[in-house]
């Protein structure tokens, strides 16, 4: 039987819309504060008015904006060099040899690199990069937010290289106060480079990185917890799920369809997807599949134009809430609870998943559902692109 809580004053830094997303849509921080936790999100400023008004009650939660805690342009740009410094120092991994090639592909960049492999053969460069960074004075109002919030702990999900948190962080650490990264995804630690300041503890998303944050950032094994990914939490047997009869009727599709998703990449198999798409619309318009439907869910990257050339294919859906962003400009993450609930929705509705590369195959593995993940491509360089993916620390 569980104890009493001990109420705590949480700082939760939210540097992007995608945190948003997997603590707040996710109902996560809900939790935190149904348990008697105050609260206090830091989110940027377009964002102030929608955390505020899904976390609002009983002043248990307040909402600032990030902007004035990031540090000026010249900060940044600095950051930017040291970022480059620990790609330099990884680069015997391939994962930071592509990032390097795509790096050096401008003079300026070509010149950073080049500057910084010889500087690299005088000692660590990273640690030289946290050096440098311990050398810049912590942001005033950074420091002012962490007296005023006086906080137990500062929570930061974090993408590691945008350094947008490492003001708080930096104030956090010269405070005391212990800090909890949460790396947003399941490959942040093996291809985003290193933390300029490390978190006290990390929360991460499974035993793979777990193993990630050990090996490849020097963390203690007894300071990282798996707690799976925030936002898989609507999979779980509390949320409310629409059911799959009620999901696709209310798009007019008959649920008697069997419905094959189509998860979209980012990878450069990404080009071959309307092919695919094509063929597997003749092949349904030539009856070879029975009744059957493409779902297309294309990455939220993808354009708006790409999409839409999609639309009239026979037996293919396009993903109406991808359609619905791309009309209205919204956050290619959308922080909209209805949003993220929809990806369990799609879930539920479909018999199995087709893909490259996405994250949506844990999600249909969670729910039983199985995957077929296949290398696109039908050029001759296919199986180079595989191979060399196939490479990088994270695979």
């Amino acid at each position: 039987m569980r104890g009493p809580v001990t109420p705590r004053r949480v700082l939760a830094v939210l540097s992007h819309s995608l945190h948003i997303r997997n603590f707040v849509a996710s109902g996560l921080l809900d939790l935190l504060r149904a348990r008697g936790h105050r609260l206090t999100a830091v989110v940027p400023a377009a964002f102030v008015a929608r955390v505020a008004a899904d976390l609002g009650g009983e002043g248990a939660v307040s909402v600032e904006p990030l902007e004035p805690h990031v540090g000026g342009r010249v900060r940044q740009r600095v950051r930017a060099v040291l970022r480059t410094a620990s790609y330099v120092r990884r680069e015997a991994l391939s994962t930071y040899r592509h990032k390097l090639a795509v790096r050096t592909r401008t003079v300026r960049g070509a010149l950073e690199v080049r500057l910084l492999r010889a500087l690299g053969r005088l000692g660590d460069l990273e640690a030289m990069a946290r050096a440098a960074e311990a050398a810049i004075p912590v942001q005033r109002s950074a420091v002012a937010l962490i007296r005023r919030t006086a906080p137990d702990t500062v929570l930061i999900p974090t993408f590691i290289h945008d350094a947008l948190d490492v003001e708080i962080a930096k104030a956090a650490r010269a405070a005391g106060v212990p800090v909890v990264g949460c790396p947003v995804s399941w490959d942040t630690l093996t291809s985003k480079g290193f933390f300029l300041v490390v978190p006290d503890e990390l929360a991460v998303w499974g035993e793979d990185t777990l193993r990630h944050a050990v090996e490849y950032h020097g963390v203690a094994p007894e300071r990282v917890a798996v707690t799976g990914p925030p936002h898989f939490d609507i999979y779980g047997p509390t949320w409310e799920a629409p059911g799959r009869a009620r999901f696709l009727a209310a798009r007019g599709i008959d649920p008697e369809t069997r419905v094959i998703l189509f998860a979209g990449t980012t990878v450069t198999y990404w080009a071959d997807e309307p092919l695919q798409l094509r063929a597997l619309s003749g092949a349904i318009g030539r009856g070879e599949l029975g009744r059957c439907l493409v779902w297309y869910r294309p990455h939220p990257r993808r354009s708006y134009r790409d999409v839409s050339e999609l639309a009239g294919l026979p037996g293919v859906w396009i993903d109406d809430q991808i359609m619905r962003q791309k009309v209205s400009s919204a956050s290619s993450y959308s922080v909209e609870r209805e949003d993220l609930a929809h990806y369990r929705g799609l879930i539920d509705a479909c018999d199995g998943v087709v893909t490259s590369f996405s994250t949506l195959i844990i999600e249909a593995a969670l729910m039983g559902k199985p995957s077929l993940v296949v290398a696109y491509g039908l050029g001759d360089q296919t199986p180079d692109r595989l191979l060399q993916h196939s490479e990088y620390e994270h695979m």
